[in-house]
């Protein structure tokens, strides 16, 4: 007996259906991105509501951040013999900016699960919540940006920031943390352990990531190149050197870029796959 023969119709279909997901996916990120009075209004009243009744309310920020960047900066400049003038500026600039990141990463986690009341009511595109999260964290970094202009100006940086540098780094670091943010939100919807792992990660990463201290005080060029490829330093270093003064080396930019087309990838193959399950996750 000869076997069956397949329709073309039924060859096609796994392929078609990929096709289908790719073609949804792309109507999802296009209506987040037009819907774009949604995912900031919501940020902004997220901001609101964690300091409703506060005085100084997100303000509350930039005070921690100060004290913190005062206390351990006039011993972190003892700890490594630097100049206060110097070392400070780094360490604050280092510290606000992979708090900007931790902070992304770690609400990131709970993305779908906070907007769980929003998924089970409508059909809102999902990377209309990712965007909020993304836009809550740059209004909480804008906070931070009156220390920044302080400890440039105490360091003697003011006047010679690269700040349309900066601006360039920043934009390619939000896009990166953005398709992290996506993936964790994803991944932590299915599997609710994921959060805590994330936060002890971000937590060990603090001290092997260049914040407080600088790579070139490494004596192994192989804990050197672990640190270059690090992508937290590597966004570190395109956020934190043109404030200042100094231009990222080309190998950062490329690194960036590098780092940046692989998490587009893995950010489309997980929402290939999760994106029509993520309610059913809630």
């Amino acid at each position: 007996m000869a076997p069956r023969s397949i329709p073309p119709t039924e060859r096609q279909a796994p392929e078609s259906r990929w096709q289908h997901q790719a073609q949804l996916l792309l109507q999802d990120l296009s209506q987040s991105l037009r819907q774009w009075s949604l995912w900031t209004h919501l940020g902004w009243q997220d901001l609101l509501r964690q300091y409703r009744r506060s005085v100084f309310g997100p303000a509350w920020i930039a005070i921690n951040m100060a004290i913190f960047t005062a206390a351990f900066g006039w011993i972190g400049s003892q700890l490594f013999n630097q100049n206060p003038k110097t070392y400070v500026p780094y360490f604050c600039l280092g510290n606000v900016f992979f708090g900007f990141l931790t902070t992304m990463f770690n609400e990131g986690c709970r993305t779908y699960v906070d907007a769980a009341a929003f998924l089970k009511q409508a059909a809102y595109p999902k990377f209309s919540f990712v965007f909020r999260v993304m836009w809550r964290s740059l209004l909480m970094l804008l906070h931070q940006l009156p220390l920044i202009v302080v400890v440039l100006w105490y360091g003697g940086n003011l006047g010679g920031a690269l700040w349309l540098l900066w601006l360039a780094g920043l934009a390619l670091t939000v896009l990166s943390a953005t398709l992290v943010l996506a993936v964790l939100a994803a991944l932590a919807t299915r599997y609710r352990d994921v959060p805590m792992v994330v936060a002890s990660v971000l937590q060990i990463a603090f001290f092997v990531t260049p914040v407080m201290w600088h790579a070139s005080q490494l004596s192994s060029e192989r804990a050197q190149l672990l640190t270059a490829l690090n992508p937290l330093a590597v966004w570190l270093d395109l956020m934190r050197q043109p404030l200042l003064g100094a231009a990222p080396p080309t190998s950062t930019w490329l690194a960036s870029g590098l780092v940046l087309g692989l998490l587009l990838v893995v950010c489309s193959f997980t929402y290939l796959i999760a994106r029509r399950r993520i309610n059913y996750w809630l």
